[in-house]
């Protein structure tokens, strides 16, 4: 490894260290955890989101990846799904010890159960596809963050649009009300972004068509949000499982489309 892939290294390992020390549940009494789902919601999506990465690495990866670098980008992974994810997720008013685990609250826990995949969904498509598919030049670990950034900050930004059209803010809904349908349809929110975003960031590099149509997806998705906006608050609720539904079929929608186009702009 060379000495950038070794500070990145150690950096990712603070990142890690970092998070689960924030986010650290284990120190509780065991009555917390008794008919309590919250924490188990978030543990369970940040083993989904590192079976993720670990996949992508062995069957997706560049060919590049072997080895010591496997772990290097697994212990990349780990960093950025706690502190990007999991710790990312107290600023909406979803805190992993506090809400999930003391409080018990299930829809913080939802929310950041999500926000912690979400994330995890796109660092692993970063690192699918080869950096130079039709040359022979070789990639490194910037190309990967550089393109987990692009995507990441993309879906704070969407979903700050998203949750400007709700009401009130959504620390409130989760901590005061314990909004269960709110909360569902902010984790749906997120993780059909998170789908459409990870197949923009994720293969070979053969033009602007992915990109164009991932924002295209994006637009439809908060266009379905500001429309559900202006239904009276009475409805609101009824209408929740409908803008739920819609995310999710944008999202396969999307993956769909993208496939099309790989075949169509590919080589041959």
């Amino acid at each position: 490894m060379s000495e950038s892939e070794g500070f990145v290294l150690l950096f990712s390992v603070i990142l890690g260290v970092a998070g689960a020390v924030i986010n650290r549940t284990g120190a509780l009494h065991p009555l917390y955890f008794r008919d309590n789902p919250g924490p188990g919601i978030i543990r369970l999506a940040v083993l989904l989101a590192m079976a993720w990465i670990g996949y992508v690495l062995w069957r997706h990866a560049d060919p590049s990846v072997v080895g010591i670098y496997v772990v290097f980008y697994l212990v990349m992974g780990y960093g950025v799904v706690k502190m990007f994810g999991q710790t990312v997720a107290m600023a909406y008013g979803a805190r992993t010890r506090v809400d999930a685990a003391e409080r018990r609250n299930v829809p913080a826990a939802l929310v950041a159960g999500a926000f912690t995949l979400a994330t995890g969904l796109i660092f692993g498509g970063s690192v699918w596809g080869e950096a130079d598919p039709t040359g022979e030049g070789e990639g490194g670990w910037w190309i990967p963050v550089s393109f987990f950034l692009l995507g990441w900050i993309v879906l704070v930004i969407v979903f700050g649009l998203f949750l400007r059209r709700e009401p009130g803010r959504l620390t409130q809904r989760l901590q005061q009300e314990r909004s269960l349908d709110d909360a569902r349809a902010a984790a749906f929110f997120l993780l059909a972004c998170a789908s459409v975003l990870t197949d923009a960031v994720a293969g070979d590099f053969w033009g602007w068509t992915h990109g164009l149509l991932t924002f295209g997806v994006l637009a439809v998705m908060l266009l379905v949000r500001e429309v559900l906006a202006y239904l009276p608050q009475a409805e609101r609720t009824g209408h929740r499982l409908l803008e739920t539904g819609a995310y999710t079929l944008l999202g396969f929608a999307s993956w769909g489309l993208n496939r099309y186009l790989d075949r169509l702009l590919g080589p041959g």
